[in-house]
């Protein structure tokens, strides 16, 4: 079996739920309560997810994605 290690090595797809968690928590450490994302929509849920874990978290700043 050989494995192609350029294939390994290219970036990922991108996740876009995941990336609005993150922005939800840096949001959070950076102050900033506002997020883009439309009303009601699953980019806006996960940002909020992202944004509440930060709150709860005892180092947002230490442990921020």
């Amino acid at each position: 079996m050989t494995l192609d290690i350029l294939a390994l090595l290219q970036p990922a797809p991108l996740n876009r739920i995941w990336e609005a968690e993150k922005s939800g928590w840096r949001c959070f450490v950076m102050g900033n309560d506002h997020p883009s994302y439309r009303r009601g929509s699953r980019l806006r849920a996960a940002w909020q997810r992202g944004y509440d874990a930060a709150s709860r978290s005892k180092d947002p700043e230490g442990l921020m994605l």
